[in-house]
């Protein structure tokens, strides 16, 4: 069965423009107000701010108005489809990255940092720019000056071809997962969950038809709203008058430590991760603060006593351990959906199977055919670049088990916050070590730092959710008339958000290029993209002149983390009193996740008490308040950007942080 997606046209095209507005506008207020956690979160600000302010507040007051021009819920739902997978492109999303990689080496390298001695005979010109049209970018150029878009062309091409294909081997092990994960496996995917409460396409909403979304009009929203957005207006007026602040701004972190030796615990009352974690599962999110809890008692006992890592593994042994787990985490998951893959395998071969792949954003034999032949180019990019093909093969690996494990967490636990708890460029040259491999293969290694510490846009994380939403239009039925569709089938909505992400990523880019000739890229944001790309060549550096490798020490650590994380799963499997989730162990080692351990405690406390008190009722009864809360705290956030713009524009403060 094929089931017609229900794009109308008109969504489409404010879908595309929306798209637009977020790739130059999120790029745009990073540079400009130094908001490096404007695109950072899964579900980030530079969606959530232009969808609330200019698509859904508009949308209700035309409903109210002229119900026959309002968009339906299903447009709704498309629309911020579209801006989800358009949000994985500005600044911290893919461009900060790609940039670094790119203008980076030829304009820093200096006889201080040998570069050009080291590594550049091996660095492919076809990859990065020359140092003229590089220098323009990094410092400006004079009035009148012409922007060399032809030099930009080639690096460009050769980058996106990549990154195409990066992307489509993403989407083809979504179309493989997605029915494993939802329809046998039920996983809540929660942040799909508070996105069509947010917008208005969950059932209630659906059903009442009125204007503002069903929590909207709850009291207890109200109140959420109104309690954040005051404190948000608050802390605008003491920019003037140097009153105390309430402490939920991005500076406001302080630090408890346990004694010499033991890593300190930050303490940061992140509100926007404790709206999005009072809808986790309490198990999860007791087993998130717990874990780090352990962590830390672990690496400060170890520091103590003199037993620590010396590779360059980023975290230390107990970091180490916590990706032993994330490894067995996913291999485990694998493991478990290995009928579902034969069953999908079979399919794309043509045979008979019990599988409908209607509901999917393409058939499973592309997905099957797709993924075959996007690893072949990648591998081909890769060894082009300088990689030889056994490290390319084992790199390939580590950096899908961690997208994987991305991808998974968040379907179950909808942690916005996530970031990679390690890179799979480090883990893969940390074991096989440095040493073991070519000037080349370095080389190249160090080139990925464009993409292999991404966490947003590569990791399949915005195009499972695309997909959810996909299979929620279908569960609505389209709610639209025959005519007003678009008929593209199946393939129809993913169609629409592959121009969303082109859109974006062409504009963002433009844009991108343009202020730094016109600017200079050191004046934007302090000039991050220089420092961030002199730490990746650095790393190359560091890798060709110490011969690294993974010691014995570190093999046992890591296998003792599957071991850990193998114990839990049985354990939740045999004992349903259980209270451990091996996701909290699983993403230990991420920097954002200790950062947000108070909000994690604040929200099982509140849910343990809730559940306690009133069971499953009381605590769905209070939900709205923390949406009104999550609302309440991004038009706040909008009301600061603007107040920074306007008058604080070269001391622009920091809203929110997760590290």
């Amino acid at each position: 069965m094929v089931v017609n997606s229900p794009v109308t046209y008109r969504a489409g095209i404010i879908g595309l423009l929306f798209s637009v507005l977020i790739g130059v506008g999120g790029q745009h207020v990073a540079n400009i107000l130094n908001a490096p956690n404007f695109a950072y979160t899964h579900i980030p600000m530079c969606l959530l701010i232009p969808f609330l302010a200019l698509i859904l507040a508009p949308n209700a007051w035309l409903k109210s108005r002229k119900p026959e021009l309002a968009l339906s819920p299903s447009e709704l739902l498309i629309i911020f489809s579209m801006g989800l997978i358009a949000s994985i492109v500005p600044d911290w999303a893919m461009n900060w990255y790609l940039m670094s990689a790119i203008t980076v080496p030829r304009y820093y390298a200096s006889p201080e940092n040998q570069w050009e001695n080291k590594f550049f005979e091996y660095l492919p010109d076809w990859l990065v720019l020359d140092r003229i049209t590089a220098k323009g970018f990094f410092e400006g150029h004079a009035p009148g000056g012409i922007i060399p878009w032809a030099s930009w062309a080639t690096p460009m091409f050769w980058w996106f071809s990549l990154i195409i294909a990066m992307l489509f081997v993403g989407a083809c092990m979504v179309v493989i997962l997605r029915k494993q994960w939802v329809d046998y496996e039920r996983l809540r995917f929660p942040l799909c969950e508070i996105s069509t409460h947010l917008i208005g396409a969950d059932e209630e909403s659906c059903a009442e038809g009125s204007g503002w979304p069903a929590f909207y009009r709850t009291r207890i929203f109200r109140v959420g709203f109104i309690v954040m957005l005051s404190a948000a207006l608050y802390n605008c007026m003491t920019f003037w008058t140097g009153w105390p602040h309430i402490p939920i701004m991005g500076s406001d972190v302080f630090a408890i430590s346990l004694g010499r030796g033991y890593p300190a615990l930050p303490i940061r009352l992140n509100i926007f991760s404790l709206c999005f974690a009072f809808f986790i599962n309490a198990e999860i999110l007791f087993s998130l603060w717990f874990f780090q809890l352990v962590g830390i008692i672990q690496t400060g006992f170890m520091n103590r006593i003199g037993l620590t890592s010396a590779s360059l593994v980023p975290g230390g042994l107990v970091s180490i351990q916590f990706i032993g787990g994330m490894i067995f985490f996913v291999l485990w998951g694998l493991w478990m959906a290995r009928h579902h893959l034969k069953e999908v395998t079979a399919h794309a071969f043509g045979k008979s199977t019990s599988l409908d792949d209607g509901e999917e954003l393409f058939s499973y034999r592309t997905a099957v055919f797709g993924l075959i032949l996007g690893f072949v180019y990648i591998i081909y990019w890769l060894h082009q670049a300088g990689v030889s093909i056994p490290t390319a093969l084992l790199f390939l690996f580590f950096l899908y088990v961690f997208y994987l494990a991305m991808a998974r967490v968040l379907a179950e636990a909808g942690l916005v916050m996530l970031d990679l708890p390690i890179n799979a460029h480090q883990f893969t040259v940390s074991m096989v070590g440095s040493a073991n491999l070519s000037v080349p293969t370095l080389t190249g290694m160090t080139l990925t730092n464009a993409f292999a510490r991404n966490w947003r846009t590569f990791t399949m994380v915005a195009t499972a959710h695309a997909a959810w939403f996909k299979g929620h239009l279908n569960r609505m039925g389209g709610r639209l008339s025959p005519g007003r569709r678009h008929r593209g089938g199946a393939g129809g909505f993913f169609l629409w958000i592959c121009l969303a992400f082109a859109a974006s990523a062409a504009s963002s880019m433009i844009y991108l290029i343009y202020a730094g000739y016109t600017l200079g890229e050191q004046s934007l944001r302090g000039g991050a993209i220089g420092s961030l790309g002199n730490g990746f060549y650095a790393m190359a550096i560091a890798w060709i002149d110490n011969a690294t490798q993974i010691s014995e020490l570190e093999v046992i650590f890591l296998g003792s983390g599957g071991l850990i994380t193998g114990l839990m799963v049985a354990c939740r499997y045999l004992f349903y009193w259980w209270p451990l989730h091996p996701i909290g162990f699983v993403v230990g080692a991420s920097s954002p996740i200790r950062v947000a351990f108070l909000p994690f405690f604040l929200a099982w406390l509140v849910q343990i008490i809730l559940l306690r008190v009133g069971g499953v009722r009381l605590y769905r009864s209070v939900q709205p308040l923390f949406l009104g809360m999550l609302v309440g705290y991004v038009a706040g956030a909008g009301i600061t950007y603007i107040v920074d713009w306007i008058w604080f524009i070269d001391t622009p403060h920091l809203y929110e942080n997760f590290f």
